[in-house]
């Protein structure tokens, strides 16, 4: 009973989160559908566009603006200073000799020694010292010359007295301590004892002239005082219709007491209620039936966040012009971050929601809302199309301008049908046109931020992680580099099978990069970056097992600190299955008796590969260890020991959860095979041949007509 108990709330947790999320994403577009379809109810809000002109009822004070203009006129005053006080010279002179003194009685001391004081001695030191002394400083003071330390400090007092014999004026002192710097070291002190003098003069300098804070802030208040009131007088209009409301503007309507209470027509936003969840019921069929697998409360997170985002984006341009609605944006962001059919299928949900925003400036089920709804269901096959697997940064910008000519089309095919005004369907049209352009960019300048949010394997994200100088790449590369290069191999071998049967071959390739990098953590016990020492001969083969098999969970741990997507993830857990260490079993055996060993304890954790990709990375590991150690290999002894390794991974079923057919193993056995002939092509052996030395100055003879040089590039 508590097993069954427990089961269901596992179930039931990650149910819940998914209703959560489902109900926040329909209360969301719902209120943005509300706010957008709810035209002149609204009250004005700063940053949106007034419904009308709005004129002053009476004079009034434009409050915000005169504060700033009485602000900018007191930060304009110049402070003002008390009379000069000439007793700081004596001051300041008298304390800085004293400092100096007490650094000079310093050097004639015996203790502590300046080429072996430690830290807690010199930290003793200057807790008995006015000023704090670096090593650096207290060497330099030890071993300096007695004159001319002397002189720096008699130095040091006089152009500090020269300083304050003028005026050195509150709020200067870095300029003077700066001036005085210069000074010192232009007069041939080295560095050490000029940062010294610098330390004494920067504890005792202070200013002769004080800021009259009295004087200055009345000076400050007398500006603030002549800065005239900014008024708006009756009848003035305070914010046209169209223009974008600031915050001066808004105070003066509150004000004034012209700010409207907000008003809800209930009919509309229940008919709205009702439409949204038609559009979202719909789409929630679709998930439910053919990726329920793959809905995850992370995903459906992201869609939902999708969906919202772009709603909300299509809200904000429909207050410029509808038809300049980022439509697109949805159908670009799925099919980059999630999955290309689900993108078509939410492309049609999207336009139904963007449409529903048109309204503000052609009314509900308007000629505008047929055009939007025909822009969005034209737009979704040509970005697939030219999409594809790519998804690069410029393939988006390409797929951008392709809706926008598709946008410009659509639209001037409905303006043509239904108006004769042609002036004004060629400005929707351009409108409409950049639509597509903007979509794109809000794709490129969003789908980094969504990768980074949700940790996603997108192609771009891919690319990046293939980067060499990825941290845990470099590391491979100086720590395990047996392991690397293999990594290289087998990520060739992997890309080429996932090619051949359809996978991802970008993933494929970079869940290879990483597969072995639980080998950071004891690069020493594996084969391929040992130089003959093996630790495993004098190590417990059980020992030694625990040690192999614990590299996919390592690998793991070391990923997720480094974010890496899950998908990569997968692939290095997966990518060894549960499979036998048979090396260490067949030791085991002969050691300890087959009737003593248990085949279980030598093999991995698992799980067996669950996609096509993972199982191109588990046959290419497995063949490219083997096929490194065959003697004299041709193309026949390697393809023999591709489909044999191939054949043992089947039969121990490593390929059951994988979705490969037998068909598509055939093709990963071509494709191994044609990458495998190319590392092991035979090469030439180059003779050991003296070259002659070259003779300077003499003209060089033809070869003779017969004799012709040795080809060696085609090798």
């Amino acid at each position: 009973m508590n097993k069954l108990s427990k089961a269901g709330m596992s179930r039931l947790g990650p149910v819940f989160k998914n209703g959560l999320i489902i109900a926040a994403t329909y209360l969301l577009l719902a209120g943005l559908l509300v706010i957008g379809i709810t035209p002149e109810q609204h009250d004005i809000q700063i940053g949106s566009p007034a419904p009308l002109d709005i004129l002053a009822s009476k004079d009034i004070v434009d409050t915000v603006r005169t504060e700033e203009r009485r602000a900018a006129a007191a930060a304009a005053v110049e402070p003002s200073y008390k009379s000069i006080d000439f007793s700081v010279v004596g001051s300041v002179s008298s304390e800085m000799q004293a400092i100096f003194d007490t650094l000079f009685a310093l050097r004639d001391s015996e203790w502590p020694d300046p080429d072996r004081i430690t830290e807690d001695e010199l930290s003793a030191l200057n807790a008995s010292l006015p000023v704090n002394l670096s090593p650096e400083e207290y060497r330099a003071l030890r071993t300096s010359d007695v004159d001319n330390l002397r002189h720096l400090f008699e130095d040091a007092i006089i152009d500090v007295r020269e300083t304050l014999n003028s005026t050195l004026l509150e709020g200067q002192e870095v300029t003077a301590i700066n001036r005085l710097a210069r000074s010192l070291a232009g007069k041939g002190y080295s560095a050490e004892l000029v940062s010294i003098a610098m330390n004494v003069i920067r504890s005792c300098l202070r200013p002769n002239m004080l800021i009259d804070e009295e004087t200055t802030e009345a000076n400050r208040q007398k500006a603030r005082d002549e800065v005239e009131n900014v008024t708006c007088v009756k009848g003035e209009v305070i914010v046209r219709r169209g223009d974008i409301v600031t915050q001066a503007q808004y105070a003066m309507l509150s004000s004034l007491g012209l700010l409207k209470e907000d008003s809800l027509d209930v009919q509309l936003i229940g008919g709205i209620a009702l439409i949204l969840l038609l559009i979202m019921g719909c789409m929630g069929l679709y998930l439910h039936r053919y990726l329920r697998e793959r809905m995850t409360p992370r995903t459906l997170l992201l869609l939902g966040l999708i969906s919202v985002l772009v709603t909300g984006l299509c809200l904000a341009f429909s207050r410029f012009d509808a038809y300049m609605m980022p439509i697109s944006l949805g159908l670009m962001l799925v099919a980059v971050l999630f999955d290309q059919r689900s993108a078509l299928y939410m492309n049609i949900g999207l336009g139904f929601i963007a449409s529903l925003l048109t309204n503000a400036s052609s009314g509900l089920f308007s000629v505008t809302m047929f055009s939007v709804l025909l822009m969005s269901m034209v737009s979704g096959p040509i970005i697939l199309s030219v999409l594809g697997r790519r998804g690069q940064r410029l393939t988006t910008l390409l797929a951008g301008a392709l809706v926008g000519v598709s946008n410009f089309l659509c639209t001037l095919a409905v303006g043509l049908v239904n108006s004769a005004d042609l002036a004004n369907v060629l400005t929707n049209a351009l409108w409409a046109m950049s639509s597509g352009i903007i979509s794109a960019i809000l794709c490129i300048g969003l789908q980094p931020v969504l990768e980074s949010i949700f940790n996603l394997a997108t192609n771009s994200k891919l690319i990046e992680l293939s980067n060499p100088n990825q941290p845990l790449l470099r590391r491979l590369l100086l720590e395990a580099p047996g392991t690397y290069h293999h990594a290289i191999i087998v990520a060739n071998l992997a890309e080429a099978a996932a090619n051949a049967v359809g996978a991802n071959p970008l993933l494929a390739r970079v869940g290879a990069y990483y597969h072995d990098i639980g080998k950071l953590k004891r690069p020493g016990y594996f084969k391929e970056n040992q130089m003959g020492d093996n630790p495993h001969d004098r190590t417990d083969p059980r020992v030694s097992v625990a040690i192999l098999t614990a590299h996919p969970r390592d690998g793991v741990t070391m990923a997720q600190k480094a974010h890496i997507p899950a998908p990569v993830l997968d692939i290095i857990r997966q990518h060894h299955g549960d499979g036998v260490v048979l090396f260490f079993y067949d030791k085991a055996v002969k050691l300890y008796g087959s009737e003593n060993v248990d085949i279980n304890t030598f093999r991995y954790e698992g799980p067996r590969p669950r996609t096509k990709e993972a199982a191109c990375v588990m046959l290419a590991d497995t063949i490219e260890a083997a096929a490194r150690s065959i003697p004299e290999p041709t193309t026949e002894k390697v393809e023999a020991l591709i489909r044999k390794l191939v054949r043992d991974k089947l039969n121990d079923g490593q390929l059951d959860e994988s979705d490969l057919t037998f068909n598509d193993l055939e093709k990963i056995c071509s494709a191994f095979s044609t990458v495998l002939t190319g590392v092991f092509h035979e090469r030439i052996e180059y003779p050991d041949v003296a070259i002659p030395p070259r003779v300077e100055g003499l003209e060089k003879e033809e070869p003779p007509a017969e004799t012709a040089p040795i080809e060696t590039d085609k090798y």
